[in-house]
């Protein structure tokens, strides 16, 4: 097991172990020993010294540079905006300018990216799939609660025999499957995807070119990549600076090297499988699985479309690849049927976890449910042509209310590979593994048809709230900037603290807010104007669409669709 962390990463810790180490040993073990007559290695994780100096480098001025630019882009633009206003109404932000020039000139206008970011469209499909925004949001709530409990067992604790007690709770399995809440992503990723790939080809009467696939990989890679940079940037300059403690070198020192070293791993959407045990914003795993997969699909998609004949035959085989694929590297890497969170691997943030690098980051792991996801998006445009209402069907009323009870208390049989420890390789476990995991992704599937069709009225209605269409767009920021919020909350603690479940869910609402605040600050300096330039420099590589804005669509003209696919925040146009 991985104890300490490798020289290199924690600045002058081998230095600070050959002065300190001895006599640190000696102190400790002199006080277990006369307390509880025990005698435990003193390993060195980190030092502070109260001569340490705040030091500034080039690349932490770079970072304030950049962000004195993005807020001069604003104002000014919002100036220029502002001064356009001819007849002073809040109408003149909810309409295009009558050239592309002022339109460039106004991409940063806070005033315009507000009513792109709470605007509600009128267009059949975006009402249709509305649904999908209070969705994203929730899921990203529930992720947001994982990490929060994970976080629990690195911080320190008055009561460490909870987090004990929890890994031997049949019900907790919930809690510690939480993992699987991330599969919502890739489903919704892969359904919309294929919708609107469906929509795209139909427009397009079928004619869709191969050289197609690296222009939609371009424009997505440039939707996703600007706010994702700078919140690299800033886990690399300013995080480590921004508070003191015990445990802050720990948790803000790491990820400050990593991201020096690993940052282009990121940008290359490849840090899922480079450096995923030295990683930098860990959650972004999730990105460079979701850009890979997507590259996969979008390839089958003009498959089937230029080869019709096989489709069946091709998706067949890309269903199949989801399950045989990980069934396989399950078994001959020895693994168990489920993906195990243990205490000890949480100590290190699941950083040299096997069963995290293995059996939960990787592309081929994942692989199954985004293609579900595009399966249930396909199921859904051939519905469509038959013109068949899923919710005239009790049948599948019956079964879609019967997965939103089955889908949780499918993880409660994980239980036995927490209390039991069976032999590895195993075939059943490897086949267990795959279908517990892919059964999610088929579950989520049902669920959206589901809501797209309206089976639950009251369900639909509540999820079609008008606060959930902001909230849902603010959920890539969210996601990315949820862990800074976090660190600030957990690491900067100088003593023991006793969680009540009463002060874990104020914590997890507290960090909930806190990452959705400066997920709209990333969206109105970043996200929002980056994704209207990019409209503008690809507007000549897509459909022309109406220029005049009705008052509730948020296109602004910047032929922005406004239904977004899986977790991030900007839906890679077709």
């Amino acid at each position: 097991l991985q104890y300490k962390f490798n020289d290199g990463i924690l600045e002058n810790i081998p230095t600070y172990r050959e002065a300190y180490h001895d006599v640190l040993e000696i102190c400790v073990n002199k006080e277990l020993n006369d307390t509880y007559g025990l005698v435990a290695h003193t390993e060195i994780l980190s030092c502070d010294k109260s001569t340490d100096e705040v030091l500034i480098d080039a690349l932490d001025m770079s970072f304030l540079i950049v962000l004195c630019a993005l807020v001069c882009f604003v104002t000014l633009s919002s100036w220029y905006d502002s001064s356009m206003n001819y007849k002073r109404t809040s109408d003149h932000y909810r309409h295009p300018l009558d050239s592309k020039r002022k339109m460039v000139w106004v991409s940063f206008s806070i005033q315009r990216n507000w009513y792109r970011l709470t605007s509600r469209s009128k267009d059949e499909l975006n009402q249709k799939l509305r649904f999908f925004q209070p969705f994203r949001f929730l899921t990203m709530s529930l992720v947001i609660f994982g990490h929060f409990t994970m976080l629990l067992s690195v911080t320190p604790t008055t009561d460490t025999e909870k987090l004990e007690r929890i890994m031997h709770s049949v019900g907790s399995m919930i809690l510690t499957n939480g993992a699987q809440f991330t599969q919502t992503f890739l489903g919704i990723s892969g359904a919309l995807l294929a919708i609107q790939f469906c929509s795209f080809t139909e427009k397009r009467k079928g004619k869709v070119s191969f050289l197609y696939i690296p222009f939609a990989i371009l424009y997505r890679y440039v939707r996703l990549t600007p706010v994702y940079a700078f919140v690299i940037l800033l886990h690399a300059t300013w995080l480590l600076k921004l508070q003191t403690g015990p445990l802050w070198r720990w948790g803000a020192e790491t990820e400050q090297t990593f991201c020096r070293r690993n940052w282009w791993t990121n940008l290359l959407y490849i840090n899922n499988y480079v450096h995923a045990d030295e990683p930098c914003v860990q959650q972004a795993w999730y990105l460079g699985a979701e850009f890979q997969i997507f590259i996969i699909a979008l390839i089958v998609l003009v498959t089937i479309v230029k080869i019709p004949r096989a489709k069946v035959l091709i998706l067949g085989l890309m269903l199949l690849a989801g399950y045989v694929i990980p069934a396989l590297f399950i078994y001959y890497q020895k693994l168990e049927g489920t993906y195990l969170v243990t205490l000890e691997a949480q100590r290190y943030l699941l950083w040299y976890d096997k069963y995290y690098l293995h059996a939960y980051i990787p592309t081929h792991i994942n692989f199954g449910n985004y293609i579900q996801g595009v399966l249930t998006g396909l199921v859904y445009c051939e519905l469509q042509k038959r013109s068949i209402n899923l919710a005239q069907s009790k049948v599948f009323s019956i079964v879609w209310h019967l997965t939103i009870v089955i889908l949780p208390l499918s993880w409660l049989p994980s239980y036995m590979f927490y209390v039991n420890d069976f032999p590895t390789p195993s075939v059943w476990m490897a086949a267990y593994f795959v279908v517990s995991k892919n059964l999610y992704g088929f579950g989520t599937g049902i669920v959206i048809l589901g809501l797209i069709y309206g089976v639950n009225g009251v369900v639909k209605r509540m999820l079609n709230y008008p606060l959930f269409e902001p909230l849902g767009r603010l959920t890539y920021g969210a996601f990315l900037v949820h862990p800074f919020v976090m660190r600030l909350m957990f690491f900067s603690a100088r003593g023991p603290v006793h969680y009540s479940d009463l002060l874990t869910l104020s914590l997890v609402f507290g960090a909930t807010v806190m990452s959705c605040l400066m997920a709209l600050v990333l969206c109105l300096l970043i996200e929002l104007p980056t994704t209207a330039l990019q409209n503008h420099l690809f507007g000549s590589f897509k459909e022309q669409k109406m220029n005049h804005v009705d008052r509730e669509n948020g296109t602004n003209g910047t032929n922005q669709t406004l239904i977004n696919p899986g977790l991030v925040g900007k839906q890679s146009e077709l």
